[in-house]
């Protein structure tokens, strides 16, 4: 009787896919003109019914767990990250504040810097995050974020893995990782690669289908065979490189899991796109984790537009739409954003692999 009553158990839950009092329009009026953050283009992903922010709220609130995607040099995406937790945390304080942006290693300093032992600058030098997203993004996209944490008590989780360990991932293979003293493991977690479909549903069809997706972005026309097949050699290459990618969702995701076990009562992670849109592997690696728990899953598309668009759909639960983003080459002699030595990482953070 246990078996069959867990069989019809859902895995994580969706809020706009259950809730029947959302399969009609809201009524919300679009803006003619967006004030960012509360007064842009808001659409359920899977439908393309236009929401007001009120809408986007209920659901952040009925969600145990809210990943928000982002271009990462996309302000306005910044401005809606932070708009969420501040409202959030307002009806449920103590909100855990989890960031892709920060690494395990430096929790010790968040912490440091929350309890007021250290300052701004002293924080963000220790952490070499000054120019994370291009020169001086830190302190107007992810210092307000910390910043409205700490006024309020609330923590801030340093969700990801270190680089090192990222890239021994792909050079070494999960298995050495595995093999790591426990003080190390501690500053990563290995991503979950099958489940029981007891509990999870089709959790193992999507975690493949994650993996595909990275395959293709990943790929050049040179990696496919004459029938439309990669080839041997670009799938292990390829494959290889997802070894990185996994470590970082499966650190990601156990991130945001160990921040409501910790008793927080809500977490909002924030991260690149891929990590969160279309089912990504972030999202997932916390699913797998948390198989009960309720997730929203929010993106910012940097263009304009009054309708979800049609390669939008199902991005996430909620899509949302801000202003294109001028992206200049980089100064010859602007100073790099923190060292990633894992895989090639391009400007626009909407393509893998996303730190």
């Amino acid at each position: 009787m246990v078996l069959a009553t867990l069989a019809m158990m859902p895995s994580c839950t969706r809020y706009f896919a259950g809730d029947p009092a959302l399969t009609e329009p809201s009524g919300a009026i679009l803006p003619n003109e967006g004030n960012a953050p509360r007064a842009l283009s808001m659409f359920e992903g899977s439908t393309g019914r236009s929401l007001g922010w009120a809408d986007v709220m209920a659901s952040a609130s009925w969600a145990d767990a809210v990943f928000i995607g982002e271009r990462h040099d996309d302000p306005t995406a910044h401005a809606v990250q932070l708009a969420i937790f501040e409202d959030l945390n307002a009806g449920y304080p103590g909100t855990a504040l989890a960031l892709e942006h920060l690494e395990r290693d430096e929790q010790l300093m968040v912490d440091q810097y929350l309890r007021g032992e250290i300052t701004a600058d002293a924080f963000i030098d220790a952490t070499e995050s000054r120019n994370w997203a291009g020169k001086d993004t830190w302190v107007p996209f992810f210092q307000p974020m910390i910043d409205a944490a700490r006024e309020t008590g609330s923590p801030v989780v340093a969700a990801n893995a270190p680089r090192e360990f990222v890239r021994r991932a792909r050079e070494e293979g999960h298995d050495a990782l595995a093999a790591n003293a426990s003080s190390d493991r501690a500053l990563y977690d290995l991503p979950v690669t099958e489940r029981l479909p007891l509990v999870t549903g089709d959790w193992n069809e999507r975690w493949a289908a994650y993996q595909s997706r990275f395959r293709e972005i990943m790929s050049s026309d040179s990696d496919f065979e004459s029938d439309g097949a990669f080839s041997e050699d670009a799938r292990t290459r390829l494959d290889t490189i997802f070894l990185s990618q996994s470590t970082w969702d499966g650190t990601m995701g156990t991130s945001a899991a160990n921040a409501l076990e910790r008793g927080a009562p809500k977490v909002v992670l924030c991260a690149g796109c891929f990590h969160i849109e279309r089912d990504g592997g972030t999202v997932l690696q916390f699913e797998a984790r948390k198989p009960m728990a309720k997730v929203l899953t929010v993106t910012v598309i940097d263009a304009s537009s009054q309708r979800l668009r049609d390669e939008d759909r199902n991005a996430a639960d909620v899509v949302i739409y801000g202003f294109p983003v001028e992206r200049k080459k980089p100064e010859v002699d602007s100073a790099p954003a923190k060292p990633d030595t894992t895989t090639e990482k391009p400007a626009n953070s909407a393509a893998p692999p996303t730190r």
